[in-house]
């Protein structure tokens, strides 16, 4: 019996000691030594109430959010068949292609659950900003109240403005929070 204690002693002390990781020598002033330089991760993204990630509608990939980090993002909730999301859409094109460039990034939600519905929409409307599909949970998490909905969100993706249905005469209001957002670089 003794002789099984200390064999068992003897394998915990060894298992415990594969498990340390050998400090790095000392150099004379005290500092440690490396082979290589210290790498410093990148912080984490930080994964708000805003946040989402959703399937493509195009099967290939995700509309992951963290993705955008550090970058203002404008997207639009919306159905295939909605009246006001299709005359939302032109408007909201026109703000891919004219802000795209400079910034910002605009990304389309379908709330419904098949691919072919966002699709559709986008080939009927010339939509190119990425669409997803499935984003009934995240529709919810926005406390979104209809389609459309558009929201705008800061680099730091926070909700910066918001956008009840659709109507031109939000147009220059969309245009202004964009460049005021763009402007804070």
């Amino acid at each position: 019996m003794t002789n099984k204690i200390l064999s068992l002693a003897v394998l915990a002390l060894a298992l415990g000691a594969c498990g340390k990781k050998e400090q790095p020598a000392a150099d004379q002033a005290g500092q440690s030594v490396t082979a290589q330089a210290p790498v410093t991760a990148a912080p984490a993204y930080p994964r708000k109430e805003t946040y989402f990630n959703l399937p493509l509608a195009t099967g290939k990939g995700t509309l992951d959010l963290a993705t955008y980090a550090g970058k203002p993002v404008l997207f639009m909730f919306f159905t295939e068949t909605c009246p006001f999301c299709r005359k939302a859409a032109p408007a909201v094109e026109k703000l891919h292609r004219t802000y795209g460039p400079k910034g910002l990034n605009v990304m389309g939600i379908c709330i419904q659950d098949e691919p072919e519905a966002a699709l559709d929409f986008a080939k009927a409307l010339d939509v190119t900003f990425p669409l997803a599909h499935k984003g009934r949970p995240v529709y919810k998490a926005y406390k979104a109240q209809g389609v459309p909905y558009i929201y705008l969100l800061d680099k730091d993706h926070k909700v910066y403005d918001v956008w009840e249905g659709y109507d031109p005469s939000y147009d220059p209001m969309m245009v202004k929070a964009i460049e005021t957002l763009l402007a804070k670089k």
